[in-house]
C-alpha cells in the first residue's frame, strides 16, 4: 500500500482530477491532504538552485547562514518571500477544503486537521472536528505563523492522549525550532517532524534516533535525494515516511503539472531491502497512524 502522507490540496495549483489521475497512473492509494496554507509558487529555475545552496548551507560549515537564510524566507509581515517576491501566508487555513475532498472520496483521502494556536484555540477545534471520520491528525507549522513550538503543548497533550499524530514544520530559531522540547515534554505523542526535520537535518536525526515515536517525512524540495538517502541511512527506514509536499516543486515532463513519482522513484533506489522501501512508501504511516 502507497501513502503520500503529506500533500497540500490546492486546486489552482492542480486540480481534483488530475490528482486522481496521477494517484492512479503512480499506484498511490491515499493521500493525506492538508489546507492550503499560502498563495500558489513554483520551485524551479533560480529558486530551485536557490535552494540546493540552502540546503548545502544547512548541512555544512556554513549552517548559521543557511538557517539566516532559511528565516529570511518570512518577512516581518508575515509573507513567504522567494527572489523578491512575496506570497500571502493564511493564518487560518481552510479546512473546509480538505474536509469535503474526504467526504467526496473517502477511499483515496485522508485530512491532516491544520492548528495554528496563536490565531484560534487550538484544541477546542480539534476536539470539535477529529470525531469526523477521515482526520487522521493535526499539522502545524510554527515557522510560517512564527511562534513558539510552546505554544503547542496543549494541543500535543490531546493528540498524545488520542493516540494521534502531530506533523510539525520546524523553523529555524530557537523558539519555532526546538525539536527537543515536545518529545521531552510528551515522550507518548506521535510527532512526525515535516521535510526530514528542516532546517536541522543531522542534528534532529541525532536527537530523535532513540526517540520511540518521533519520525520524520521524507517530502518537499527543501530535500534532494543524497539527502533523502542521508535522512534514511541516518535514522534506518523504519523511521521515515514517504510524502510529496505536492504540489509545490517537481514539475511533470509531459504537462509541467506535478510529478507525483519523483520522489517515489527516489525511494525506490534507496539501497535497503524491498521490504523497508515499502515500510516508507506506506506501511510506516499506516502503522503510526493506526489506519
Amino acid at each position: 500500500m502507497i501513502i503520500d502522507m503529506h500533500y497540500h490540496l490546492d486546486e489552482r495549483m492542480e486540480t481534483m482530477d488530475r490528482l486522481l489521475t496521477q494517484m492512479d497512473r503512480h499506484r498511490i492509494d491515499r493521500v493525506a491532504l492538508i489546507a492550503q496554507v499560502v498563495d500558489p509558487f513554483h520551485v524551479e529555475g533560480v529558486a530551485e538552485r536557490l535552494a540546493h545552496l540552502v540546503r548545502n548551507m544547512l548541512r555544512g560549515f556554513w549552517r548559521r547562514l543557511g538557517l539566516l537564510a532559511y528565516e529570511s524566507t518570512v518577512t516581518k509581515s508575515g509573507k513567504f518571500s522567494i527572489l523578491g517576491k512575496t506570497y500571502p501566508i493564511y493564518e487560518l487555513p481552510d479546512n473546509r477544503i480538505v474536509a469535503d475532498a474526504i467526504k467526496t472520496h473517502p477511499d483515496r483521502f485522508y485530512g491532516w486537521f491544520f492548528i495554528n494556536p496563536a490565531k484560534q484555540d487550538a484544541v477546542a477545534a480539534l476536539e470539535k472536528n477529529l470525531e469526523t471520520p477521515g482526520w487522521i491528525g493535526a499539522k502545524c507549522h510554527p515557522f510560517w505563523h512564527r511562534y513558539p513550538i510552546s505554544r503547542l503543548d496543549d494541543a500535543a497533550a490531546l493528540c498524545s492522549q488520542r493516540g494521534l499524530p502531530l506533523l510539525i514544520h520546524l523553523g529555524g530559531k530557537k523558539e519555532n525550532g526546538d525539536f527537543k522540547y515536545l518529545p521531552d515534554r510528551h515522550p507518548n505523542l506521535k510527532i512526525i517532524y515535516a521535510h526530514a526535520g528542516v532546517p536541522h537535518y543531522q542534528h534532529l536525526w541525532d536527537h530523535i534516533k532513540t526517540k520511540k515515536n518521533v519520525t520524520i517525512d521524507l517530502s518537499s524540495p527543501y530535500l534532494d535525494e543524497p539527502l533523502r538517502r542521508a535522512a534514511v541511512s541516518a535514522l534506518g527506514p523504519e523511521k521515515c515516511l514517504y510524502g510529496s509536499d505536492g504540489p509545490f516543486g517537481y514539475p511533470a515532463a509531459d504537462d509541467h503539472g506535478y510529478d507525483h513519482g519523483a520522489i517515489m522513484d527516489e525511494i525506490n533506489r534507496l539501497p535497503i531491502s524491498t521490504k523497508d522501501k515499502e515500510g516508507i512508501l506506506g506501511k510506516n504511516f499506516k502503522d503510526l497512524a493506526g489506519l
